[in-house]
């Protein structure tokens, strides 16, 4: 992502410091230390802390990171980094989540992060992705904002993980009490060598 994004996210979150509240429903599928990239303001961090890991995070966005060293203090190792340049060393994490960063990052920028992902996992270690879907009913309105989108199929997203198998990859599609369908894509992938 371009230095613009930088400065949209850093704005957003400066304006609204509580974006997103509570904790993000994520699969626990192990135990160790984890790493949450695109951590926004923390609410997967959260999630992370409660399941009892020990937990680092980064953001490019310096003010989601500063956000995130506010809300949780020495639970939480966290850095300003993009997701192909990521500042721990190899094989560092049994659990990565990459929960809404997805959608944002080019092709070019996943091949990036899927090799960071295998970097910095143990082998064994497991991956797990969420990103909005297509038919998302909030898909239209993100068509016109600063942010940008990319809407992948689970599978899409699984084939730039070399060397890892899905665990489970799916579409979850879910009403909302208005009728509107939240959709998304959700890969869990084990590094398999």
């Amino acid at each position: 992502m371009g230095r613009g994004q930088e400065d949209v996210w850093d704005s957003l979150y400066a304006s609204n410091p509580g974006a997103w509240r509570g904790n993000a429903r994520i699969p626990v599928p192990c135990v160790g230390r984890a790493l949450d990239v695109g951590c926004g303001n923390g609410k997967t961090v959260a999630s992370l802390i409660d399941a009892g890991f020990e937990v680092s995070a980064v953001d490019f966005s310096a003010e989601a990171v500063r956000l995130v060293r506010e809300r949780f203090g020495d639970r939480v190792n966290a850095a300003v980094s993009d997701a192909g340049s990521i500042p721990f060393g190899d094989g560092s994490f049994e659990y990565i989540t990459a929960v809404h960063l997805c959608e944002h990052l080019t092709d070019d920028e996943m091949e990036g992060f899927a090799s960071e992902v295998a970097r910095l996992l143990v082998p064994g270690g497991l991956v797990f992705i969420r990103s909005f879907g297509a038919s998302d009913f909030r898909s239209a309105k993100r068509a016109s904002s600063d942010i940008t989108y990319i809407y992948r199929s689970h599978d899409y997203l699984a084939h730039f993980f070399v060397g890892f198998e899905a665990v489970s990859s799916r579409t979850v599609e879910e009403r909302t009490r208005f009728g509107e369908v939240r959709s998304r894509e959700e890969c869990l992938l084990r590094r398999t060598y």
